[in-house]
């Protein structure tokens, strides 16, 4: 079981690896965001190769968190913090089925409405802006990863079974996304990356000093069987 726990986990740190490199595909993806500012910079950027391959790589990234937040209740599912480890899965899976979708109108509406711009439609573009229904769409799904890794965070820290702070620097790592700059997002999704395999490591040290305890004392016990 700590096995695939362990596995689970590294999947939520392979996540980070695949937003922090797919964040370099692109120069700037806040411009997606000011879609009725910058129309033409918005056309160009989600009307281009590399910006398919960074939309696309989202769809994995949020899989592999799905995997990785099960993997992480598991674990906690028998410590005294269950309640909030319970109420941090559900509120991160509410953050990654919005994710989803968040990534299908990356993906597929807002090409589309880049395209039909360059093509001398600039009715398109009010249906990709940031007002409305879809910024509220947006922020639904961030409202839900800042509450659900703070639930995470405080069930990690009551646990002890797992480091106290990597539940925090994952919530630290995630709290950065929305701050402008490539390097910045790169080091965002990094430091929430980290945190994971930092817990994963915390688990497979255990895991060994465990069976080496359990091996010391089976010596032991057959030594004094022999005498």
């Amino acid at each position: 079981m700590k096995n695939r726990i362990v596995a689970s986990l590294c999947c939520l740190g392979v996540a980070g690896l695949v937003f922090a490199f797919g964040d370099l595909l692109i120069d700037q993806e806040n411009v997606i965001f000011k879609a009725n500012q910058e129309p033409e910079k918005f056309a160009a950027l989600t009307t281009s190769g590399a910006y398919y391959w960074w939309a696309g790589r989202g769809f994995l990234g949020v899989f592999l968190e799905m995997v990785g937040t099960l993997g992480l209740y598991f674990h906690l599912q028998q410590t005294k913090a269950e309640k909030w480890a319970f109420a941090g899965l559900l509120l991160t899976l509410t953050h990654q089925l919005l994710g989803m979708g968040v990534f299908a109108i990356a993906y597929f509406l807002f090409p589309a409405a880049g395209a039909l711009y360059q093509n001398g439609i600039p009715q398109a573009i009010p249906f990709v802006t940031m007002q409305g229904a879809l910024g509220l769409f947006f922020a639904l799904s961030l409202v839900c990863t800042m509450a659900g890794l703070a639930c995470m965070a405080v069930a990690v820290q009551k646990s002890g079974k797992l480091p106290k702070l990597s539940g925090w620097l994952a919530l630290l790592g995630f709290a950065l996304i929305p701050v402008p700059g490539v390097i910045v997002q790169f080091v965002a999704n990094i430091t929430w990356g980290a945190a994971y395999f930092w817990m994963a490591w915390h688990i497979v040290k255990t895991m060994a000093a465990t069976k080496l305890q359990r091996n010391e004392a089976i010596g032991r016990l057959q030594g004094v069987l022999k005498d």
